[in-house]
């Protein structure tokens, strides 16, 4: 993986500077894909569409940040870079919690973009069994009822006819514990290239399963 340009931004909520690096150039090798469609690159991380502000914990879609300029990370850095990008606090992506907090929010704003927001928020609770420690075994009640609420208004969303669609939909009807309906959503006709993922998803819903689970 080859580092790109670290970019600076303004918070588009506090007006503060934040910065996030940049990839110039990776590769999948070591990849892992998830039932949820989600893929974990070691050596190719995503950079968030949506960002936490590091100065007043605010989520926020990234496009809609203002780009202040960008640099080069280096061991001493140059005299002439402003001091103040240098201070500004690292963008992350926020957490399932604050994704919930802000869903309605980061919806109005760019409504095209709800099925998006939705996906991230459903991703970024799932990421709870990605990590090689356990989930914790009790959930939040709230935030598990916003989670469940926010999966059941993704399904609509997913009601295409675009394959990649319909076998993300029968995923969240699975981690719902509707296996009946996701089985009757992987029995339709895929083209071959989804057949693992759709022998995994069907193996799952058999076992009345509804937890993520590796490809």
């Amino acid at each position: 993986m080859t580092p790109g340009p670290t970019l600076v931004i303004r918070c588009p909520l506090c007006s503060q500077l934040g910065k996030y690096r940049t990839v110039a150039s990776g590769n999948t090798f070591g990849a892992v894909f998830y039932t949820d469609g989600k893929r974990v690159a070691p050596m190719l991380p995503d950079t968030p569409r949506v960002s936490r502000c590091a100065s007043c914990r605010g989520a926020f879609w990234l496009k809609t940040a203002e780009e202040i300029g960008q640099f080069t990370e280096q061991r001493e850095q140059p005299a002439n870079i402003d001091t103040d990008w240098l201070k500004a606090g690292y963008l992350e992506e926020p957490d399932e919690g604050e994704y919930l907090e802000a869903l309605d929010r980061l919806i109005s704003s760019t409504p095209a973009e709800e099925r998006s927001i939705r996906l991230l928020a459903w991703w970024r609770g799932n990421d709870r069994h990605r990590g090689p420690l356990p989930a914790p075994a009790v959930d939040n009640p709230e935030v598990l009822n916003r989670r469940h609420d926010n999966m059941r208004a993704l399904l609509p969303l997913l009601a295409t006819a675009e394959s990649a669609d319909l076998i993300m939909r029968a995923e969240v009807l699975r981690q719902l514990g509707e296996f009946e309906l996701a089985t009757k959503v992987l029995t339709r006709h895929f083209p071959a290239a989804f057949d693992t993922a759709i022998s995994r998803l069907l193996y799952l819903c058999a076992r009345r399963d509804s937890t993520l689970q590796k490809l």
